[in-house]
């Protein structure tokens, strides 16, 4: 579920597909309450996900790998993915970046 918009401190941030409409104005802030918009509960172990994954975006212009991410938080793939109600693109949605498409998205979300 995804807003056209939300307010946070007062400020109203235009959203599309649950992304900043101005990718600069993304924050955490943002990601949590989309989360709870879409009923995931927001802990300290995603938000540290959501910053490797924003970190890496910012590197390499790319949602990462599972497998990457296995590697940084020293977690298995499929309790990262369980954060995100087994899904890879919210993870992505939730870090302000554009999930990948088609059949990867697919594959990523079974890891």
């Amino acid at each position: 579920m995804c807003p056209g918009a939300i307010v946070i401190s007062g400020r109203r941030i235009e959203l599309v597909n649950c992304l900043p409409k101005n990718k600069d104005l993304w924050s955490p802030e943002i990601a949590k309450v989309i989360a709870e918009i879409n009923g995931i509960r927001f802990t300290d172990d995603m938000q540290r996900v959501i910053e490797l994954v924003r970190d890496f975006w910012q590197k390499y212009h790319v949602c990462p790998p599972m497998s990457i991410l296995e590697l940084l938080t020293k977690m298995s793939g499929s309790s990262i993915l369980k954060m995100f109600k087994n899904n890879y693109d919210i993870m992505c949605v939730l870090a302000g970046i554009e999930p990948p498409s088609g059949c990867l998205s697919r594959v990523l979300s079974t890891a």
